[in-house]
């Protein structure tokens, strides 16, 4: 007995992507996929029965990722005030079951399923995909999370690692940090690596270097509602802006310093994999070497981050691929042992 088709969902703070997978003869495949750009609706809601109205019949399962903390049947988005409820969307929309999920447990997911085009090689290490794999990802949020596969079976996993408490690792770092807190407290990695954090960066950058602003970026910049893309396509234009590119480095150092953190912490000896939005758009533009250099500056630990696999996930809808695989075995689990889905 197969699931005939289930809707998976990818919602972050600033994109949902919904879309409908079916399963036939063994196969699990993508029927239908469309993204929406969050600041045009009020709620989840109105994105579904938008999608609904080009999409029919609605799948009877669903599994949804959700950026924010999962609590039961229910769930808060951490970047925007939206509340999704499981049962008041089988209510409305005729479901028979819809299983929420943290959206770094849905990209954790993901690394089983995704191949070698849906990745590129930061450092090649030593890794062994049978231990814990480590996943962070800087968009909108800060998503931090595992994966852990054991004898055929998966564990994935997302946490609210992002949240925790930035520790500055240089002079330039610490000067960031006092800074930072005349506005911001606590100070976490998530404000400094995702969200607003890269114009955080810039803005400091620009007082404590003394980098001159550009006309032009200033300008794109008080022309658009999000600084964050005047930022990135400054940094990678021919003729780059020296300030974007130094904010840029900066991103890079944090990052590497925190996702070294995190791989020390799950002993991530299959790899770190780096998920969102912005590092797939700076891999092989900029130089990655600040980045290296701060993930293995671990003292005595040194050697030993060599030897760990990094790697960036290209794929854009990975969440949305790890959603689906992962509502398909809760769902064949169910069907199993004869419950209802």
């Amino acid at each position: 007995m197969t699931m005939a088709s289930l809707f998976a969902a990818d919602i972050g703070g600033t994109k949902s992507e919904l879309a409908i997978f079916r399963e036939a003869g063994g196969e699990f495949r993508l029927l239908w996929q469309k993204r929406y750009r969050n600041c045009r609706f009020s709620g989840f809601d109105e994105i579904l029965a938008l999608f609904l109205d080009e999409f029919q019949p609605l799948p009877k399962v669903a599994c949804i990722a959700v950026a924010g903390v999962v609590a039961g049947d229910r769930v808060q988005l951490t970047n925007l005030p939206w509340l999704i409820d499981c049962r008041a969307l089988e209510m409305r929309f005729g479901f028979q079951r819809v299983k929420l999920i943290n959206d770094l447990t849905a990209v954790a997911a993901s690394l089983a399923h995704l191949g070698p085009d849906d990745l590129a090689e930061i450092q090649a290490g030593t890794g062994d995909e049978a231990e814990i794999r480590g996943i962070i990802a800087p968009g909108t949020g800060l998503g931090e999370g595992l994966l852990l596969e054991v004898q055929g079976q998966t564990f994935a996993r997302g946490s609210e690692g992002g949240h925790c408490d930035f520790a500055p690792i240089d002079d330039e770092q610490t000067a960031l940090l006092v800074w930072m807190q005349k506005s911001h407290r606590p100070v976490s990695y998530e404000s400094l690596i995702a969200g607003p954090g890269l114009a955080h960066l810039y803005q400091f950058c620009k007082n404590y270097h003394g980098i001159p602003e550009t006309a032009a970026i200033a300008t794109a910049m008080a022309q658009s509602a999000d600084s964050i893309p005047v930022i990135v396509d400054g940094a990678l234009c021919e003729d780059g802006c020296p300030l974007c590119r130094r904010a840029i480095d900066l991103f890079l150092n944090i990052l590497g310093s925190e996702t070294g953190n995190l791989a020390l912490k799950l002993y991530a000896r299959g790899g770190m994999y780096l998920g969102g939005g912005i590092v797939p758009r700076l891999f092989g533009k900029v130089p990655f070497t600040g980045f290296l250099k701060s993930f293995c500056a671990k003292g005595l630990m040194a050697d030993f981050m060599q030897t760990i696999p990094v790697r960036v996930i290209l794929r854009s809808d990975a969440a949305l691929i790890g959603a689906a695989h992962f509502g398909r075995a809760e769902f064949a689990a169910s069907l199993a042992y004869g419950k209802r889905v």
